[in-house]
């Protein structure tokens, strides 16, 4: 049974590969379904994030490809959009309707350095934990903190289709331990997350990056988080955030395998321009 896949990068953004390159991978692996999300430009530069000139060009690369893959498979056109605390979201971007068909809402900030750049968590562990010396004094709880209240931002602000890999602040906790998932006062930064994701509508990520790059492998958002989604009835979809075409199903099985001993039988996807539920197992949708 095919998988579909929603989160990916290419060459416009941090990608390894043109987008192209992925369209036909997906074929490949019998995809019936397939995403681009390039991440969004922001204003200030950034080794990641597409360069604003590049906007236009990036959605008319899109279109060219469904005009010419859309007997094949059917595609669709979104972005990874940063939030940044009030300051940068996707009402900045300036896109008419009808540009994308969705997008993923991501937090990769949290806080300013005096000289006014902006604070990524999402690097090298040495950058991560620098970064939290300086704008926060080793103050973990508190730049977490930051990190959910941004989150909860994006969610009232902006209603996300797709709520990117949710708990992606622990990313660094296996390389020194700094907070403890079990504490009360993070989980209640969690619930208080998902219970307004639930309220607005939004899907959650479970994202497979963390699986087949991280060491140890990391889930995002972790088991006990899904569950927390589960019993507030939130939907889900497993995607890889696919760097390179050889990742676009990387991690779905151990994923899927979570999800269900969890208890989701359904994961949403976008399928004839409509999102729906199919019923999964560990070897794919049920289509």
């Amino acid at each position: 049974m095919p998988w579909v896949n929603y989160h990916s990068h290419s060459l416009f953004c941090d990608g390894k590969a043109p987008a192209e390159d992925f369209i036909i991978t997906a074929i490949e692996k019998g995809f019936q379904s397939y995403g681009y999300t390039s991440h969004a430009p922001v204003p200030f530069p950034s080794r990641w994030n597409m360069e604003s000139g590049r906007l236009h060009e990036y959605l008319d690369e899109i279109s060219r490809i469904r005009l010419i893959y859309g007997d094949k498979i059917q595609v669709y056109t979104g972005l990874e959009v940063d939030y940044i605390d009030n300051y940068w979201g996707f009402r900045q971007l300036g896109l008419a309707d009808g540009d994308l068909d969705y997008f993923i809402g991501s937090v990769h900030y949290i806080n300013r350095f005096p000289d006014g750049t902006f604070f990524c968590f999402d690097g090298q562990p040495e950058a991560f934990f620098k970064g939290i010396e300086s704008l926060y004094k080793k103050n973990f709880r508190k730049a977490i903190t930051d990190y959910y209240n941004n989150l909860r931002l994006m969610v009232e602000n902006e209603k996300p289709d797709i709520i990117g890999h949710m708990d992606k602040i622990k990313m660094h906790n296996s390389v020194s331990a700094y907070f403890n998932e079990e504490d009360k006062w993070y989980r209640d930064e969690v619930v208080k997350t998902l219970d307004l994701i639930a309220e607005k509508g939004c899907i959650v990520e479970v994202n497979t990056r963390g699986l087949y790059k991280h060491n140890p492998p990391m889930l995002y958002p972790g088991k006990w988080v899904l569950e927390q989604a589960f019993q507030r009835k939130i939907p889900v979809m497993v995607n890889s955030d696919a760097h390179h075409p050889d990742e676009i199903e990387s991690g779905f099985i151990p994923a899927a395998e979570t999800l269900k001993d969890i208890g989701y039988k359904y994961l949403r996807i976008l399928l004839d321009n409509t999102w729906q539920d199919l019923p999964f197992d560990e070897t794919g949708l049920k289509i």
